[in-house]
Formats: C-alpha cells, structure tokens, sequence
C-alpha cells in the first residue's frame, strides 16, 4: 500500500497523480470477469463519474465513456456510482 504523503499532487488537492495504472492494463484480467458493466447512452450525461473512479482505468474517455473489456475486472464501481443509473450489469458470456 503506497503512503497518502508518498503520492505526487497535479494541481488538484486531493487528486492523487499515480505513474502508472493498476495491473490490470498489463495482465489483462478481463478474461475471468463474471459481470460486465452495460451502458444506456441515452441515460449517460458524461459526468465522468465513471471514468474517473475506475480502479484499473479500464474506461477511457473519448467525448463518452469506452469500455476496454480486456482490462475489466468487473467490480462494477462504474454501476454503483452512476448517478444517472445509465449502467447496469449483465453476466459475462448472457
């Protein structure tokens, strides 16, 4: 576990600036998901909330949210914190 005050601010207090992802990026663990995150693009408001509390950066941001399925892990903290519910879950291989 890496130390709050070892962590390198950008700006933002609070806003910790990590130099790299989690593994997921590199090990590629959305081969053993169960459930995968669904989004409504008719609900979404692009309020990032998504992308920003990713644990292993498996959305990315292209003007909406894109999902990388060979980077999810499937914790589904993207469905918890919608605001606008526009993302549910769904089993892996439905």
């Amino acid at each position: 576990m890496i130390e709050e005050s070892g962590l390198k601010y950008e700006g933002k207090k609070g806003i910790p600036h990590m130099e790299r992802p989690g593994n997921s990026v590199e090990v590629r663990t959305g081969a053993w998901r169960v459930f995968r995150p669904v989004w409504d693009m008719k609900k979404c408001v692009k309020c990032r909330q998504c992308w920003l509390m990713c644990p292993d950066t498996a959305i990315h941001w292209k003007g909406k949210p894109v999902w990388d399925p060979q980077v999810c892990k499937g914790c589904l903290i993207c469905v918890e914190v919608c605001p606008q519910k526009a993302i549910t879950s769904a089993r892996e291989h439905d």
